[in-house]
């Protein structure tokens, strides 16, 4: 079956028609069924990849052929000789030796411009004094060559120039050459002797593939990479020849100059393990790449892993990353597949890209002092079986632990976010634990078909609707998010729209498909029941949304599974415009003409002045013929997300360049034009469609309104606006997440009926300290303005105090309020305030304790004392807690009888002095406890 598509278009009115956008007519992909046969689904950069060796272009070489065929092609070739020219160059050909002279630089050949020899059956080269460069590809893969005789005058060899050379047996070179480009003895694999004194520019993977056994650094190299030697398994010690400034050599591993880093460490530089000279810092980019007879290594001082520093190499066992390396460049230990134990130390915090990537015997992490994992860190490791990432690490980038295929138990004890494909591929994975989570993206999960379920905590803010299969069962414990798509959630809320759904007209768009297919010898497609159903949801979604992704952000698939394809359209009146618009458009008609296709849903939505259509295609072989309904008015609910969303992603894979970003607005409307004061208007929220700026009018439980500035308008619950004064002012609408301001004008001046507010003070006694005294605060029914208040020394109120009062007697206050453009002025009744002495009162004997029996818990006796109240200001009285009365008595005098048989307690007397006009009344407590 081909791949199905959807499309949209929308059609531009008028003047004064709502502005639209002209749709693409894009063909995607819907993968309805991704299993674990298919393509891996991870993440990378792009532009960053390991190094992988040296090839020509394409086709730049010449066909392989044997010696007989090379003569056979020749024989019957035009040109049969053994001699000619190239540009500026002659060559002959005697026996098996090629003979080449000329001035200058030899000519660059290429898989379109061959060399002239290069099906000539050659074994020896003479390249004659006079020639200062050898071009690129002037002798690729010319096996049959095994010696090459190069001029004094030669300075240059070129890209490739030998490359494929694989009976070549040494490249000893004059010293006048100084440069050999990338991959010019690539592949020349029984090359065991290289010497080239003259060299200053050394190519990459100039030598890939040559097996000599040493190798000295030329003086003049002032930058070298071991990635020259790509490939090599051979080498067993390096030298630097005298007078470089650059490099030196140390039992056959090379430095910088200064020492402070490791170059290159040979090849097959020995077993066991090595330990770095404690002056290193550095260890250069693929420094010890392909060294597999390498077990293991001391880092000793060192601070930093150049890119590939480990690459591919033999490591094996505990590899421990000392406290004092801090960074690592990409693909570090990538592909030590003998490596079991991975320890960070506390010097670095991030993982480098790819660091440890398929690296196969991984089957325990140490993440040390780590805060972030670098994406693909630790994909196809798959050893690991249970991973816990401490809460020290909270994000990190996509692909971290994608394809670990015997991974089973992970725990990301402080992650907040999970990436892209983090997971994918981890086909035994079967407990999530992830207690801190708030964002999980698009196929973090992806073909993990022994994950079943999982739970998400209350921190989870997003869950992509892909992010795992649909038949995962997810307990999500934020019960604010809302469900979408496939397996998604989300904050959204729900807004309802309503509309009339034209089935009238959906019949007729069927009619006029099938026309079509009937033209192009295709079978008619089914109005099928369900797929007609998704397609009015559609359309409706349309009003909100004008996109193939859903208004709350899923994928316009997961609103039937029998969907696999969609057209949608926006503005267009009747069937025929609408079938025109779509025959006239190129992913829409072939769409309708799909000969896959048997069965098909077709909606028309209108609302507030516009039209939306949609067509589902379908291929269910079952399909249950629709039919046709009365054209309906309904309420249709829609999800509306929180924040900004993306359009949904119909594919699998990596999304490259930028993708369609949504958010919705909202504008209030009003039913009037003008705003006078003593008039009213009617509000209402609208949301603006952000896929075609139309307006979609709705309703919702959560609209909330205010007015910033209430003397110049009110609003109620239903936005219904009463205009008080003149002015500006600024109604809000809110919904759940969304809110909208409109800043109205409002003219003239509102005639207001004054209201007089009742304000009333109550009487207060303080104590007297020397300093004023305040009465409390008026109580106010009504509007009011300021609150004053006034203090008088008289009952009649006429000799007014200048401060507040502070000498011990009675004074009298009245509290007024100030009139307002809303009220009047008024006063309050006259209250008392009272300043007294502190009572002088105290007691002989404040408490009193007995023992109880220890055999009955009572008192064995009775027992009595006196009070002995003195100073008290006032008539002094006495009174007993309710629990006494049964076994304490009191007389006037202050005589206290404790009972015999009086149980173990705690048991009150207060004794109170009343005051007099000078004094304030006291209180005193005594206590006796039986124990």
């Amino acid at each position: 079956m081909r791949k199905k598509g959807i499309s949209r278009i929308a059609v531009l009115l008028g003047i004064g028609a709502i502005c639209g956008m002209l749709g693409t007519t894009g063909r995607y992909v819907y993968a309805e069924n991704m299993t674990t046969a298919t393509a891996a689904i991870e993440e990378s950069t792009g532009d960053i990849t390991p190094a992988t060796g040296y090839e020509v272009s394409e086709n730049a070489g010449p066909e392989l052929y044997t010696s007989d065929e090379k003569l056979a092609l020749q024989s019957t070739s035009n040109d049969t000789s053994q001699s000619g020219t190239w540009e500026n160059v002659t060559w002959t050909l005697s026996g098996t030796t090629l003979t080449i002279s000329g001035k200058g630089d030899m000519p660059d050949a290429s898989s379109s411009d061959k060399a002239p020899w290069y099906t000539l059956d050659v074994e020896k080269v003479v390249i004659k004094s006079g020639i200062t460069k050898i071009g690129s590809q002037n002798f690729v893969e010319m096996y049959d060559i095994t010696d090459v005789t190069y001029p004094n005058t030669l300075k240059e060899i070129g890209e490739a120039a030998f490359y494929g050379c694989t009976k070549l047996q040494e490249v000893v070179l004059p010293s006048s050459v100084k440069t050999i480009r990338s991959g010019a003895y690539c592949d020349c694999k029984a090359v065991t002797r290289i010497e080239i004194p003259g060299v200053t520019d050394l190519g990459s993977y100039a030598f890939q593939n040559n097996c000599p056994t040493t190798f000295t650094i030329p003086a003049g190299v002032t930058s070298i990479s071991p990635l020259v030697f790509f490939g090599n398994t051979t080498i067993e010690s390096y030298t630097v020849a005298a007078g470089n400034t650059a490099y030196v050599a140390r039992n056959g591993v090379v430095y910088s100059k200064d020492q402070s880093e490791l170059v290159m460490y040979p090849f097959n530089g020995g077993t066991g393990s090595f330990t770095i000279p404690s002056n290193v810092k550095e260890i250069g980019d693929y420094a010890f790449y392909n060294n597999i007879s390498l077990n293991t290594v001391n880092f000793s001082n060192v601070t930093t892993l150049g890119e590939g520093a480990f690459y591919m190499s033999g490591l094996s066992g505990t590899l421990t990353l000392s406290d004092k390396i801090s960074e690592a460049g990409n693909f570090a230990f990538q592909g030590c597949t003998k490596i079991t134990t991975v320890k960070f130390g506390k010097g670095m915090k991030e993982s480098a890209y790819s660091m440890f990537e398929k690296c196969t015997g991984i089957t325990s992490i140490d993440f040390g002092g780590l805060t972030s994992l670098g994406m693909r860190t630790f994909l196809g490791c798959n050893s690991l079986v249970e991973v816990t990432v401490p809460a020290t690490i909270k994000s990190w980038d996509g692909s971290v632990f994608n394809s670990c295929q015997k991974l089973v138990t992970f725990r990301g004890m402080g992650l907040e976010y999970v990436t892209y494909a983090d997971f994918a591929q981890c086909y035994a994975l079967t407990d999530v634990y992830l207690p801190k989570v708030k964002e999980i993206y698009r196929q973090a999960f992806a073909n993990c078909p022994s994950l079943k379920q999982i739970t998400l905590p209350a921190s989870t803010q997003f869950v992509d609707e892909n992010a795992f299969a649909k038949d995962v069962v997810i307990t999500c414990n934020n019960n604010q998010l809302v469900r979408f798509g496939y397996n998604g959630f989300r904050y959204a809320e729900t807004i309802q729209i309503k509309g009339k759904r034209y089935y009238t007209k959906a019949f007729e768009v069927l009619d006029k498909v099938n026309a079509e297919r009937a033209k192009n010898g295709l079978d008619a497609l089914t109005m099928d029941t369900g797929l007609l159903e998704t397609a009015m949801i559609r359309a409706g979604e349309q009003a909100v949304l004008f996109s193939h992704t859903r208004p709350d952000g899923a994928s316009c698939f997961s609103a039937d599974k029998n969907m696999i394809a969609e057209n949608i359209a926006i503005n267009q009146t009747t069937s025929e415009s609408v079938m025109d618009s779509w025959m006239n458009s190129t992913g829409h008609r072939e769409n309708i003409l799909d000969e896959d296709y048997t069965s098909i849903g077709v909606g028309c939505f209108y609302i507030n002045g516009t039209y939306t259509w949609v067509q589902c295609f379908g291929s269910n072989t079952d399909a249950q013929t629709a039919e046709k309904q009365a054209d309906r008015t309904i309420t249709q609910n829609i999800n509306i997300p929180k924040k900004k969303f993306t359009e949904a992603i119909t594919t699998d894979g990596i999304v490259w360049g930028d993708v369609e970003t949504y958010s919705y607005k909202f504008v209030i409307q009003m039913d009037k034009d003008t705003y006078t004061a003593g008039k009213s208007v009617n509000a209402k929220v609208v949301l603006v469609n952000p896929g075609f700026s139309m307006y979609c009018p709705f309703t919702s439980g959560n609209i909330t309104w205010s007015s910033d500035k209430k003397s110049v308008a009110t609003v109620d619950k239903n936005g219904k606006i009463a205009f008080v004064g003149g002015g500006k002012v600024t109604i809000t609408a809110k919904t759940k997440y969304h809110e909208t301001s409109l800043t109205l004008t409002v003219q003239g001046k509102l005639q207001v009926t004054k209201t007089t507010p009742t304000l009333t003070l109550k009487n207060k006694t303080v104590t007297y300290t020397g300093k004023g005294k305040k009465i409390g605060a008026a109580s106010v029914k009504g509007a009011a303005g300021k609150i004053t208040y006034k203090y008088y020394s008289d009952s009649k109120c006429t000799k007014r105090l200048s401060t507040y009062p502070s000498k011990v007697g009675t004074y009298y206050v009245i509290a007024s309020a100030k009139a307002t453009a809303t009220s009047n002025s008024a006063k309050s009744n006259v209250a008392k305030l009272m300043i007294k002495k502190s009572n002088p009162m105290k007691v002989k004997v404040a408490s009193k304790t007995y023992k109880a029996k220890k055999s009955t818990g009572n008192l064995n006796k009775k027992h009595s004392f006196i009070i002995g109240v003195k100073n008290a200001k006032g008539k002094v009285t006495y009174s007993r807690s309710k629990a006494s009365k049964a076994y304490i008595t009191v007389s006037k005098k202050g005589k206290v009888t404790v009972r015999k048989g009086t149980p173990k307690g705690t048991y009150t007397i207060t004794v109170k002095a009343k005051g007099t006009s000078k004094y304030r009344g006291k209180s005193k407590k005594i206590t006796i406890k039986v124990s």
